[in-house]
C-alpha cells in the first residue's frame, strides 16, 4: 500500500456540508474542536483513501433514474430558461477542492460564468416538497465550491421532475406481473386486474403530460467569498485530523506486549 501524503487531500464539494459541522458542546467549540459530523465524514474519506472503500458506492432506483435521465432533463431545463446548457463530464481540482459540476453555461466548464447542479426527483412528491425547502448549507457548499473551481460568478440548485426511463418503467410492471401473478390474483399480463394496476404505476411514474414549466424548479445560490474562503480556511485542519488519526491507527497495537 503507497503511502498517503494527507498534506495534499483535496476535498470534494458534496462533503463540505458535514466538513463545516461546528460541535454540539460547547467546549468542544471553544476549543476549537471538529464537531462529531465533521470527524464522520473526514472517517468517510479516510477509508476512501486509505482502504479504497467507498460506502457512497450503492446504486438506489432514485439514483438509477437520476443517471438516466440526466440529458433529458437538461434538455427540459434549457428550454425551460431559455439557454443552452451544457453538461459537464470533467473532473475539477484546485488546490483546496475537487469535484464534477453537472451543466454549466459558457466556452468551457473551465471558463464557465455559470454553473448549476442538478436534482432529477424520483417521484412527483419528492419534486413538489423541494418547492417549498430552503436552499441548505450543503447545497450552497457544494456550489460555492464549484464556483471556486470554475471561477463562474453563480448558479442554481435545479430540481426537475421527468417521466421514470421505459426501461425502469417494464422493471415495475413485471414486478407488479410477478407478485400479482404469485398471489394467485391474474393468470395474464391481459387480465383487465393487471392492467387496471399498470394504469396506477403509470400515474406514479409518467409526468409527460404535464407542462415542462411546471416540473423545474430553479433555487439561485451566489457566489459568497467569505463562504469559500472559510472553506479554504478549514482545509490545514482538516488535512492535519486525517494525519494525526493516520498515525494513531497504525501505532495503536504497537505497545501491547504478548
Amino acid at each position: 500500500m503507497s503511502e498517503i501524503n494527507w498534506d495534499n487531500v483535496k476535498f470534494r464539494a458534496s462533503s463540505w456540508g458535514n466538513l463545516l459541522a461546528l460541535p454540539k458542546d460547547a467546549e468542544d467549540k471553544k476549543a476549537g474542536k471538529l464537531g462529531l459530523s465533521t470527524q464522520k465524514e473526514l472517517l468517510k474519506i479516510y477509508r476512501l483513501l486509505k482502504y479504497d472503500w467507498d460506502e457512497d458506492d450503492i446504486t438506489t432506483p432514485a439514483m438509477e433514474k437520476g443517471t438516466i435521465v440526466q440529458p433529458e432533463s437538461i434538455l427540459m431545463y434549457s428550454k425551460v430558461a431559455g439557454q443552452l446548457f451544457t453538461e459537464n463530464t470533467e473532473h475539477l481540482e484546485n488546490e483546496w477542492f475537487k469535484g464534477t459540476p453537472d451543466v454549466y453555461l459558457g466556452a468551457s466548464i473551465r471558463t464557465a460564468t455559470q454553473v448549476d447542479d442538478m436534482k432529477n426527483s424520483f417521484i412527483l412528491s419528492s419534486f413538489t416538497d423541494k418547492t417549498v425547502e430552503k436552499v441548505t448549507l450543503e447545497q450552497k457548499c457544494q456550489l460555492n465550491v464549484y464556483y471556486s473551481l470554475t471561477g463562474a460568478s453563480g448558479g442554481n440548485i435545479v430540481h426537475t421532475l421527468v417521466s421514470l426511463p421505459p426501461e425502469m418503467f417494464k422493471k415495475e410492471c413485471d414486478r407488479l406481473l410477478w407478485k400479482m401473478s404469485n398471489n394467485g390474483e391474474i393468470a395474464t399480463e391481459y387480465a383487465p386486474e393487471y392492467l387496471y394496476e399498470v394504469e396506477k404505476l403509470k400515474k406514479k411514474y409518467i409526468y409527460d403530460q404535464y407542462p415542462e414549466e411546471e416540473r423545474v424548479f430553479i433555487q439561485p445560490v451566489e457566489r459568497d467569498e467569505e463562504l469559500i474562503q472559510k472553506m479554504k480556511d478549514r482545509v490545514p485542519l482538516l488535512r492535519n485530523w486525517l494525519k494525526e488519526y493516520d498515525e494513531q491507527t497504525t501505532n495503536r497495537n504497537k505497545n501491547i506486549k504478548s
